[in-house]
């Protein structure tokens, strides 16, 4: 999972920044799911918290996918 986090981290960018409050996002819901990730990365303390409840929010937590469960198979499915 770690492998792939830092294969989508942009250096010098908050890799588990939420998105900008500016930002323009579609109206779309992604389902109830949420989820927390704490920790250290690249030296840094992580608490940062998910959902899917719009588009930013949705394409914020399949960047870190698989760190995060892929929403819509089963835990161990393949390709989970």
């Amino acid at each position: 999972a770690c492998a792939a986090v830092e294969r989508r981290t942009r250096w010098g960018r908050d890799a588990f920044a939420p998105a900008p409050r500016d930002a323009v996002c579609t109206m779309q819901y992604g389902g109830p799911a949420t989820a927390r990730i704490t920790g250290t990365w690249a030296g840094r303390p992580v608490d940062a918290t998910y959902d899917r409840t719009n588009g930013c929010a949705i394409e914020r937590w399949d960047r870190l996918v698989p760190l995060l469960p892929e929403v819509g198979r089963a835990p161990g499915a393949p390709g989970a």
